[in-house]
C-alpha cells in the first residue's frame, strides 16, 4: 500500500478543508448553525450547494447557496453560479492557490456573485 497522496487525494482534501473553513467564516460572521451539505444534506449536496443550516425547520434556511472552491487555476464563474440549482443568492467561495515545488500556496480568497445579487444585499 502507498503512503504517498495521488493528486485526486489532495485535491479532495483541499476541498473539504476549505468547505470547514467557510463554514467557520460563516459561524464567525453570525451564522452559527452552517454545516457542509456532504454531513447534512445529499440531495442539497447534489445541487452544487456546499453549505446549508443545521436542522433548517429549526433554524431557518441560510439565504445563500454556496459553493466552496480551491483551485490554482482560474474558474469559470458564470457556468458555476449557472451550476448551482438553487433561487437562493448563489454564491462561489474561491481559494486561488499557486503550486510551489510539491505545495500550494493561497495567493487570494474571493466571494463571487451576480450583480444584480449584490445589489439585493446591499438595499436599504
Amino acid at each position: 500500500m502507498s503512503l504517498v497522496k495521488t493528486n485526486g487525494k489532495r485535491n479532495r482534501t483541499a476541498g473539504n478543508s476549505f468547505e470547514g473553513y467557510c463554514k467557520r467564516l460563516y459561524h464567525e460572521y453570525g451564522y452559527p448553525h452552517v454545516v457542509t451539505t456532504r454531513s447534512e444534506s445529499r440531495s442539497r449536496d447534489a445541487k452544487k450547494i456546499d453549505l446549508m443550516n443545521k436542522e433548517e425547520v429549526v433554524n431557518g434556511q441560510l439565504p445563500f447557496a454556496t459553493q466552496c472552491k480551491s483551485y490554482a487555476r482560474k474558474l469559470d464563474y458564470p457556468a458555476l453560479l449557472e451550476s448551482i440549482d438553487s433561487n437562493l443568492i448563489k454564491v462561489i467561495m474561491h481559494r486561488f492557490t499557486q503550486k510551489r515545488g510539491t505545495k500550494f500556496y493561497t495567493q487570494g480568497e474571493y466571494a463571487i456573485l451576480k450583480l444584480e445579487d449584490f445589489f439585493k444585499l446591499i438595499q436599504k
